[in-house]
C-alpha cells in the first residue's frame, strides 16, 4: 500500500477497491484479459516454444482479481502479480486455482517500491492500475518499472487518456494537473477514487524522465449510450539504452 506522505491520494483508491472486492467478489472486476495486453504479450513471446516460455518472467502491477494473470499462466509464462489490496489478491488466488487450475506468484505491495530485484522481468504490464496514482506517484512507479525490467524488457500500460469526458469536465476537483479527486456519478468509471488522465506528450515526458522510451501509443475509444466519450492509451515502452 502506498505511504501517505508519498502519494496520499492512493489510499482513497485502495479503500474503494477493497470495498468492491468484499461486496461483489469476482463480479467487482472483469473476468477476462485485456485484448490489447494479450496482443502485446503474444506479439513479443507468442513464437516461443513451451519450454522457452517457462523462462519468461512477466509482472502485472495492479493485478486485482487475476483476469490477466490466468491467461498469462495458461500460456506458460512465469507470472507474478502485485496489488495493494490483499482482498483482491485473495480473490485472484482462488480464481486462478479453482477455475483455471493455474498459479501466479502474488504479493501485496506498493507500485512505487516494487519488491523485486533489479533487471528481473522480461515484461511488466499495467492495465488501468497506475492511472490511480497522481503524477508524483506515477513518476515514482515508472522509475521502479524501469529498475526491474531486463535490458531488453518491455513495459505495457493501458490507461485513460486526457481526451476522456471525465477529465474534460472542468468543474471536477483536481489533485494535480492530470489527476481528479474522484469521478462522480453518472459519469463513466465513477467512484473509483483518484484517477489520472495523461496524453501522448505527457506520457513521453514522464517515461523519458524514468529512463523509458515510448515505442508506440495506440488509442481505443468508447462512446457510451449517454454520449460520454472515454479514450484509453495502450503504451508500449522499452528501457533507454545505456
Amino acid at each position: 500500500m502506498l505511504n501517505a506522505h508519498e502519494n496520499p491520494s492512493a489510499d482513497a483508491s485502495i479503500e474503494r477497491f477493497d470495498q468492491a472486492y468484499h461486496q461483489k467478489g469476482l463480479a467487482s472486476q472483469r473476468m477476462y484479459p485485456n485484448e490489447a495486453m494479450v496482443q502485446f504479450v503474444l506479439g513479443l513471446f507468442g513464437h516461443l516454444a513451451p519450454a522457452e516460455r517457462q523462462t519468461v518472467r512477466i509482472l502485472e502491477v495492479g493485478c486485482g482479481s487475476g483476469a490477466n494473470l490466468w491467461m498469462l499462466s495458461k500460456e506458460g509464462f512465469e507470472v507474478y502479480g502485485l496489488d495493494a489490496s490483499a482482498a483482491g489478491l485473495s480473490l485472484a488466488e482462488t480464481h486462478l486455482a479453482k477455475k483455471w487450475e493455474v498459479m501466479a506468484r502474488l504479493a501485496v505491495g506498493d507500485f512505487t517500491r516494487l519488491p523485486y530485484p533489479d533487471r528481473f522481468f522480461d515484461a511488466v504490464i499495467d492495465v488501468v492500475s497506475l492511472q490511480h496514482l497522481n503524477l508524483k506517484g506515477t513518476s515514482a512507479a515508472l522509475v521502479e518499472v524501469a529498475r526491474v525490467l531486463k535490458r531488453d524488457g518491455r513495459f505495457f500500460s493501458y490507461r485513460l487518456s486526457d481526451k476522456s469526458c471525465m477529465y474534460l469536465r472542468n468543474a471536477l476537483p483536481m489533485i494535480d494537473a492530470a489527476t481528479v479527486q474522484d469521478i462522480p456519478s453518472p459519469l463513466p468509471l465513477a467512484n473509483n477514487g483518484p484517477t489520472s488522465f495523461i496524453g501522448p506528450a505527457l506520457a513521453r515526458h514522464l517515461y523519458d524522465a524514468a529512463g523509458l522510451i515510448v515505442e508506440s501509443i495506440q488509442t481505443f475509444g468508447r462512446t457510451y449510450v449517454s454520449g460520454d466519450f472515454v479514450e484509453y492509451m495502450a503504451i508500449d515502452s522499452s528501457l533507454r539504452p545505456i
